[in-house]
């Protein structure tokens, strides 16, 4: 299934994705920013839109579903596996961890003020409540544990940009990456992780 997503969504994400960056990346062409930094902004435009194809579109949309599937009871999966089995259940945990890793590595690059691990969390925490929440009013399953998986994935992610931050902060292609933004914003989202 994931390699299907890719397969099929990943071409689909990156024409949309330039159809919507062109336009601003034209609009702010006096600004002149590194060629590094515009394919950062577009990758976290195309992993947006793999997820959002991968979460909300698979499986297609029913606004007026039959039924509505609501967990709200944390890691209910240790002792109810549902009818999937143990080892696809760990692979969908596995996965929601893993989707979730882009955004908080991506996230704080793009965007200065996601720079601290609290603003990533809060972002990451938000957006998989959007998706979550729109799941349930699609007939497809609204879960706890999903959130809290991707969260999960979203605080790796950032700890991932922390520790490439610590390391790489005075090299010139990362100032790039980042934006050319002065290096003192960034010791304490570092000091933070």
């Amino acid at each position: 299934m994931v390699f299907g997503i890719l397969l099929f969504g990943l071409p689909v994400a990156c024409v949309l994705s330039l159809l919507i960056y062109l336009p601003v990346c034209l609009a702010h062409r006096k600004e002149k920013l590194p060629m590094l930094r515009h394919l950062t902004v577009y990758a976290f435009l195309v992993y947006c839109c793999i997820v959002l194809f991968a979460t909300l579109f698979v499986g297609g949309i029913n606004f007026n579903p039959g039924y509505y599937l609501l967990n709200l009871q944390p890691f209910i999966w240790i002792t109810e596996t549902y009818e999937m089995g143990w080892a696809r259940m760990i692979e969908q945990l596995i996965l929601n961890i893993l989707m979730f890793v882009p955004l908080g590595f991506l996230a704080p690059i793009v965007f200065k003020s996601l720079r601290r691990l609290w603003s990533a969390a809060a972002f990451s925490l938000c957006c998989t409540v959007f998706i979550e929440t729109f799941q349930y009013f699609t007939g497809r399953a609204a879960d706890i544990d999903d959130v809290i998986m991707n969260l999960l994935g979203g605080v790796l992610g950032f700890l991932v940009f922390a520790l490439l931050n610590c390391f790489l902060r005075d090299k010139p292609f990362w100032r790039k990456l980042l934006g050319n933004a002065p290096i003192k914003n960034f010791e304490e989202s570092t000091e933070n992780t």
